[in-house]
């Protein structure tokens, strides 16, 4: 009886190969189709996911309180200085400047700094654990830990730095005042200094081509040009290797040591719930004096238009590309069915019920979307070893897979309701006539 059960398995299976392969042209076609599809839902899934990705991490910014948005900064010096002076200010968030230096080519400092002398920027401990760009080796600051007197550190693609690297950095000490007396006094800065030098540990380079938050583009060299209306992308800097060098650090490391943090780039200031509808213009129109002020809620909203302006983009293409599919795979599936039609009814008068073939056909339909998956794996990984997706968003997960579950589901479906309707209307007897 067991012996009986697997050859009758045997037998199911080499059933569902043989139709299989006496279709395989057409299968081929149509599986090939399905990849374009399934390609294309990825990207769509992919391009809204990362514009949603981007904007989640930095919503937590712009809170339904009452705030401004300040970029394109003449000088962030001056404004730094007003907005500490400003009562009404709850908090500023943005990436820092320090007032310590390092030299790229110079991992040591051992001939002082060059012309070629650069700032150290930092990340608040928060904004680090927002974000999480994509890192070429090593890790991100958050999983980095302190390794002695050695402060965690990452720098961005276009240095000469790698991971690993234990990198001198030095800043100006005030040690003194200085006297009248003395050759180098001076009355607007009588003070003595000293260079005192502190080592990092760079403990991960930031990938070409990665999203940085906390520092715009225009501050960081790749992108000058100012948007009329500005959203959640201005808060990221894209990193070029072409463009400047950064070297960051968190600024809780920073603590002990007595450099000067300041904030750069655009700003997002907070201001309290106390603070009138009056005296909020009042700050806005002030702010203006530094750079271009938006509130809160404009900024939330250009945020959300853009986003949602994918989606209007998309949608209708990618619904137009699945019919399509769909329409030519059910063409393709009509045309089997035709040609199998005769054997069917003779399989019937034999003894096969109708429900037997139509399981046929959906083993033959997902033997078709493993082959498509498979040829849109090929697909993209030679687009990956091509580097023709070195700068997209292309990603995969379980919402791209859902995506691709449902154009199969959809295919398998349209495609069963042919033969079904087909079987279900006609006698065995009028299927042979009709395929004599």
């Amino acid at each position: 009886m067991i012996k009986y059960g697997l050859s009758a398995s045997r037998r199911g299976k080499a059933r569902f190969l043989q139709e299989f392969a006496r279709n395989i042209y057409s299968n081929i076609f149509i599986a090939v189709q399905l990849a374009i599809a399934f390609i294309i839902m990825t990207a769509a899934v992919s391009s809204v996911l990362s514009r949603i990705e981007m904007y989640t991490p930095v919503k937590k910014y712009f809170p339904d309180g009452k705030g401004l948005y300040i970029c394109n900064i003449y000088d962030t010096a001056p404004l730094d200085s007003e907005l500490k002076n400003i009562d009404d200010v709850e908090s500023v968030t943005s990436g820092y400047d320090t007032s310590l230096y390092y030299s790229p080519s110079s991992k040591d400092l051992s001939n002082g700094l060059g012309d070629d002398r650069m700032s150290v920027n930092a990340l608040s401990e928060d904004m680090i654990k927002s974000f999480t760009p994509q890192m070429s080796s090593g890790k991100w600051l958050p999983n980095a830990s302190a390794n002695g007197d050695l402060i965690p550190a990452v720098v961005t693609e276009n240095s000469n730095y790698k991971t690993g690297d234990i990198v001198t950095i030095m800043h100006k000490e005030k040690v003194g005042e200085m006297s009248p007396d003395d050759e180098d006094f001076d009355y607007a800065d009588p003070y003595k200094y000293e260079y005192v030098k502190n080592k990092v540990e760079i403990v991960g380079v930031i990938a070409d081509g990665s999203q940085l938050l906390g520092f715009s583009s225009a501050y960081l060299g790749t992108e000058d040009s100012i948007k009329e209306k500005p959203d959640f992308r201005d808060l990221y800097a894209n990193v070029n290797k072409h463009g400047n060098m950064m070297l960051i650090v968190p600024t809780d490391c920073l603590k002990d040591i007595n450099c000067k943090i300041y904030p750069c780039g655009n700003q997002i200031v907070t201001l309290k719930d106390n603070v009138s509808n009056e005296r909020f213009k009042e700050l806005e129109l002030y702010l203006r004096d530094y750079g271009r002020v938006f509130d809160f809620e404009d900024f939330r909203e250009n945020s959300l238009v853009y986003i949602n302006g994918q989606l209007i983009k998309l949608v209708p293409m990618l619904i137009c590309v699945i019919v399509l599919v769909i329409v030519s795979s059910v063409s393709a599936s009509a045309v089997n069915i035709k040609k199998r039609l005769g054997d069917y009814g003779i399989y019937y008068l034999c003894g096969a019920k109708w429900n037997a073939y139509i399981k046929i056909d959906l083993v033959c339909d997902l033997m078709t979307a493993v082959m498509a998956a498979a040829i849109a794996v090929c697909i993209s990984n030679v687009l990956t070893m091509s580097e023709f997706m070195g700068n997209t968003v292309i990603s995969f997960g379980w919402l791209h897979l859902i995506g691709c579950v449902c154009i199969v589901i959809l295919n398998i479906l349209i495609s069963l309701l042919i033969p079904g309707v087909i079987m279900r209307r006609n006698t065995p007897n009028e299927i042979l006539m009709i395929n004599e």
